[in-house]
This record gives C-alpha cells, sequence and structure tokens, in this order.
C-alpha cells in the first residue's frame, strides 16, 4: 500500500461517520462532543473537528486522525486499520502486499457466508427455504439478512474451505470448524445460518438454529479472536443510523424477533443473543440511543438475568422500558400474527423499569415469607438509579413498600452509600499491592502534558504549507518549550511532507504527534471567524518567552552574574513588558 491509497481512504472516509459508530456525537459549535470512548466520564470531554478530520480528548489527551482513532479503538496495526477502512469505502488493497498471502480470518468467515447462501439456494437447501416459508420469512428477506444454509453433512463446508486453499488453523480460529478424532469436521450442521456483524460491518460470527430438534435450538461462534458475544449486537450495524434518528432501540433475545421488528418496519431493533446482557453491550446501545425498549419472552427462563441486564442499561445512561408481551409469545410470533399497529400499542403501554420491577415482584411483596428479601432486591436495585431519575415514580415506590415518602429516599441513600463503601473497599484491597506503580503512572502522565499554545503553533504550522516555508527555524525555536513538539516542528520546516510523516509515525505505533496535533487544533478552534489564531498564538508565546528571558536574567542580577550587556538586555525587555520603546 502507498500513501496514494491512503489518502484515497481517508478523503473517501469522514471521521464523524467512524466516529459516531462508537459514540453519541452532539453538535457544538464547529465540532461535536460525546463521552470518550478511552476512558469513563460523566462530563463529555472528547471532541471532534469535522473541518479538520481530527479528534481530541481533554480528558486523557488521546487524539488523531480517523487511522489513528479506529487503530486506538479496535487495538488494530496501521496495516490493520488501513485495511478494515479501505474496506469500507470499497477500495481493494493488494493482499500480496499487505497480509503475504495469508488469509486474514475476516475474509475466511466472508468465504464461509457465500457457502452457506450458496446452500441455501441450491437443491439441498429445499428443507431450509421451506422451513424459512413456514416461519413467513419470504425469500425477498433471505439476500437482505444474509440468511444461509449448513447442510447437515459431516464436513460439507470444510471440505469447501479447503478446496479454496484455506488452511484448518484458520477456520479452527474462526470457529467454523472442530478438530476431531477423526479429523475436522463442521461446527454447524443442519442449521439455518445467521451472520452476526459487528458495529462497523464486519463479519465476527454465525449463528445457528436447528430445524430438526436435534441438539440444542440455537448455537452461536464460540469465543474466538473475532467473535466475543458479550460485545456485540446482532443487526446493530444496519440498525445504528435508525437508532439514530429515533432516539431509542428495541432489545429483543433472538435472531427471528429482530429480523421480524426489521421487517415490520422497527428499523432500530437489535438483538442481544440471550437475557444474560453484559456491560459491553449496554454501552454499546447508549452509543446510539437514550431510550431502550426491553422485550423479551414474557416467560423467559432466564428473567433474573434479564432483569440484571435492564439495570446495566440504566447505568449506562439510558432510560430503559419494558415492553409486556402476552404470556408465552415472543415478538416474532406477535408481529407475525397481531401485527404492527398492535405492537406499537405494546410499546406505548411499556413499563419503566422501576415499575416493571414493582410489578414482576408484587406476589413476593405479598407474601410474608418472601418479602424481606424482595424489599431489599428492590432497594438495591433502585439505589442505583440516581434520585431526580426516580422521583417520577417515588410515590408509586413507597406505596408498594409500604413506606413513607420520606422514608423511602433515607432508605435508598442508606442502601446507595453501602453499596459505594463496599466498592471502595473492595478496590482499596486490591490496589494495595499496585499503589506504587499507580502513583508512577501519574507522574509520567504529569510530565507528558502538552501545552496547548505549544500544540496549536504547530498544528498551524501542519495545516498551512505558506507559512511552514516563510518562517525560518530561529523565529519558531525560541517560542517552544517542550523538545518533543520542537522535533516535530523542525521535521515540518525541513520539507518533510505531512503525509510521509504521518504514515511512518502509525506505522511505529507513535501517538504523540497525532495526539499534540489533535489537541493543537482543538485549541484553534475556540476561536471566532475574523480571528487570526495565528497573531495570537504567536504573540502569546512570544511574550511567554520574552518573560521567561526577562526571568532569567533579573535571576543573574541578583546574584551578580549578570554582565552589562545582559543588564542592558533585561533593562530593554522590561520597558517592552510595559508597552515602552525599545532603547535605541
Amino acid at each position: 500500500m502507498d500513501k496514494f491509497q491512503i489518502e484515497e481512504i481517508k478523503k473517501r472516509l469522514d471521521i464523524l461517520d467512524i466516529v459516531g459508530d462508537y459514540v453519541q456525537l452532539k453538535k457544538v459549535g464547529k465540532g461535536y462532543r460525546a463521552l470518550c470512548p478511552f476512558h469513563s466520564e460523566k462530563t463529555p470531554s472528547f471532541y471532534v473537528m469535522p473541518d479538520r478530520q481530527f479528534f481530541h480528548c481533554f480528558g486523557c489527551g488521546k487524539g488523531g486522525d480517523v487511522i489513528s482513532f479506529v487503530m486506538e479503538i479496535e487495538g488494530l496495526s496501521f496495516p490493520d486499520a488501513i485495511e478494515l477502512l479501505a474496506n469500507r469505502v470499497g477500495i481493494k488493497i493488494d493482499s500480496n502486499e499487505t497480509r503475504r498471502n495469508e488469509w486474514n480470518l475476516s475474509e475466511v468467515m466472508e468465504k464461509a457466508l457465500k457457502i452457506y447462501r450458496d446452500s441455501l439456494e441450491s437443491a439441498g437447501g429445499e428443507v431450509a427455504r421451506k422451513y424459512l416459508i413456514q416461519r413467513r420469512l419470504l425469500e425477498k428477506w433471505w439476500s437482505r439478512f444474509e440468511i444461509g444454509w449448513a447442510p447437515p453433512s459431516w464436513d460439507y463446508l470444510w471440505r469447501l474451505l479447503n478446496k479454496a486453499g484455506i488452511p484448518s488453523k484458520a477456520a479452527i480460529e474462526c470457529g467454523l470448524v472442530i478438530e476431531g478424532q477423526r479429523g475436522l469436521y463442521d461446527r454447524f450442521r443442519g442449521r439455518i445460518i445467521f451472520p452476526i456483524r459487528d458495529v462497523i460491518g464486519r463479519l465476527i460470527g454465525f449463528g445457528g438454529r436447528s430445524i430438526a430438534g436435534e441438539g440444542a435450538k440455537y448455537i452461536n461462534t464460540p469465543e474466538s479472536p473475532l467473535f466475543h458475544k458479550g460485545r456485540c449486537l446482532y443487526l446493530l450495524n444496519v440498525a445504528k443510523d435508525a437508532m439514530r434518528e429515533k432516539g431509542r432501540a428495541i432489545l429483543v433475545e433472538g435472531y427471528m424477533d429482530a429480523i421480524r421488528l426489521h421487517i415490520s418496519g422497527f428499523g432500530e431493533s437489535v438483538a442481544s443473543l440471550g437475557t444474560a446482557l453484559t456491560e459491553e453491550q449496554a454501552n454499546l446501545i447508549s452509543r446510539f440511543a437514550d431510550v431502550c425498549y426491553v422485550c423479551y419472552d414474557a416467560d423467559t427462563a432466564g428473567q433474573e438475568a434479564a432483569i440484571r441486564g435492564m439495570y446495566l442499561l440504566q447505568a449506562s445512561g439510558l432510560q430503559v422500558k419494558v415492553v409486556v408481551l402476552p404470556h408465552g409469545v415472543d415478538p416474532d410470533e406477535f408481529l407475525s400474527k397481531e401485527g404492527e399497529r398492535a405492537f406499537k400499542e405494546l410499546l406505548s403501554q411499556s413499563l419503566h423499569l422501576p415499575l416493571y420491577h414493582l410489578k414482576i415482584r408484587e406476589k413476593a411483596l405479598k407474601d410474608l415469607s418472601l418479602r424481606k428479601k424482595a424489599v431489599e432486591e428492590l432497594l438495591e436495585s433502585f439505589s442505583g438509579i440516581s434520585l431526580p431519575d426516580l422521583a417520577p415514580f417515588m410515590s408509586q415506590i413507597a406505596s408498594a413498600l409500604e413506606v413513607p415518602r420520606y422514608a423511602l429516599e433515607n432508605m435508598l441513600l442508606n442502601f446507595g452509600a453501602n453499596k459505594t463503601r463496599a466498592e471502595d473497599e473492595k478496590k482499596g484491597k486490591s490496589a494495595k499491592s499496585s499503589v506504587y506503580i499507580n502513583e508512577s503512572k501519574k507522574q509520567d502522565e504529569k510530565s507528558l502534558a502538552v501545552d496547548a499554545k505549544e500544540a496549536a503553533l504547530f498544528a498551524l504550522l501542519w495545516n498551512d504549507p505558506e507559512k511552514r516555508h516563510h518562517f525560518r527555524e530561529e523565529e519558531i525555536y525560541p517560542l517552544i518549550s517542550d523538545e518533543r513538539i520542537k522535533t516535530l516542528v523542525a521535521a515540518l520546516i525541513n520539507g518533510e511532507s505531512t503525509e510521509e510523516l504521518e504514515k511512518r509515525w502509525l506505522n511505529s505505533g507513535d501517538l504523540f504527534p497525532l495526539q499534540t496535533l489533535a489537541l493543537g487544533n482543538a485549541f484553534c478552534e475556540q476561536f471566532e471567524e475574523g480571528i487570526s489564531p495565528w497573531d495570537v498564538i504567536v504573540g502569546e508565546l512570544r511574550l511567554r518567552s520574552i518573560k521567561f528571558r526577562y526571568d532569567e536574567l533579573y535571576s543573574k542580577m541578583l546574584k551578580g552574574e549578570a554582565n552589562y550587556d545582559e543588564i542592558k538586555e533585561m533593562r530593554k525587555i522590561a520597558s517592552l513588558l510595559k508597552g515602552g520603546k525599545e532603547d535605541r
């Protein structure tokens, strides 16, 4: 891959689209702001500047362009990040050059998907086609949701993968085949196949639904280098735009539930692949929506896990509402029989999480042998919700628990305080052995702090070739105290191209230059139109440099170490600082 390919990829990308797949961006002035995806925070300090195609977090200091963002958030190397972004914009990069003829795991997965989809259309896929039509999933939807068929044959997929030159190691790593005593055999056999893609559309796994009643009804790709069940949501890659537009998500349990909702016009729907929701999944939803409607099967055996997951959604900043389905009916069945209008009615009747939790504990609250445990469970759960968010439901909660409202608030505060104290004690015990390391890290971070004005000077030189050619080193260097930024500026002024510099930094894993550049760009964004950032920043840095020189000379004079020329220079600087004229 050459620099021209990289520049073409960057030209076709908008950093807002890429970053927007990971965080919920909100317009602020010329840029966009969000909670930082790289560190935990409650007040947004992460900014994206679309005009400069840069991002910067004022909380943790991370920053850079679209490539460095993908490298950081996905944990990818520079070539792998380029490949991912190239695939997104439809640019083909020579695999011989980038991977030396090695099969990429994502390519292996795509090859397997093509085999599964071809199999559905083949004569051997008739049984699968009949099943789908029986489930009211018509042929026109099969390609949209990339549905496939894994024949019941022992090694149908593996034989075709092997024929295509895919090594067994790659097929095993992808979770497509299993190594047994008699050799390799397919993991998915006799199953309808649902491809699982991540938030940016990469194929990472499969779900398989048995149609013969043998074995588990559903199985998924096992944990692998690509697939982590607790970090993905089925159909999120196609639902995220509708989630942003509507400000809400509809969360269901299974593949067919999510597909049925999309077919019925609810494009903001995603599936959690089970009721045991994880914190990572909750955070994924909160990137794109403010409200989450949870629509799980009413009599699911995983109700307790579902409740825990709902509070994870609430903790991620979402307003959680629970859609109560008729007993024994899942969303797919309900929509197939009752239709879109009836489902909309269910959404309108959904219960806020605290009220739903009260509802499913009604019997326990009336049973004296279970009441104490139920009350403690409810109070502990409610204490994790802020009082302002809980305020609309306080009267109903107090009534259900049979306590005065003022007493309820005290009980919630006490539960919250006890929970926080327990968590702090737990952290304290586990952190004793690492106190020295943490303190050292803080010192390192402090020593690596970058002056925003010096970073801005670097950014202005980076963005303006004319300034790089017009100003000499001796004019710029005295304005910079940070030796690292001096080195960066020297590279620019000495004629190195920004494209080559960026490629070199990313290849070497050195993110400091791009983080400094992002900080500088962010600092320049604060200036209103009509004000020259260059004049202001250079003026302030020049003034700072002069003041520093004055302090240096004044200290020498007090020690009796200043010569005549230095004293004369000091007086000249003093005159300048007071607004006087230079001595001639």
